[in-house]
């Protein structure tokens, strides 16, 4: 996994692994994590993905990469 800078992630919706903080903690190094969001364009925030985890929320994302593959069904 390679972490990026959130520039370069992408806004089309699709969900990415961010380091990011929820939006309503109080600042902290400690408290950024990697949690799975999107880019929501209508507002233009990151979400947590799925939406329904907590959607009220908005994430300040500083790095993102790409999630795996799903596995198949082999």
């Amino acid at each position: 996994m390679t972490w990026q800078s959130i520039e370069t992630a992408p806004k089309d919706g699709r969900p990415v692994l961010l380091w990011a903080r929820l939006r309503s903690h109080p600042p902290s190094e400690d408290d950024f994590h990697r949690i799975v969001g999107f880019w929501h364009r209508a507002i233009g925030r990151w979400k947590v993905s799925p939406e329904e985890l907590n959607g009220q929320e908005d994430l300040i994302a500083v790095l993102w990469s790409a999630l795996p593959e799903p596995p198949t069904n082999n």
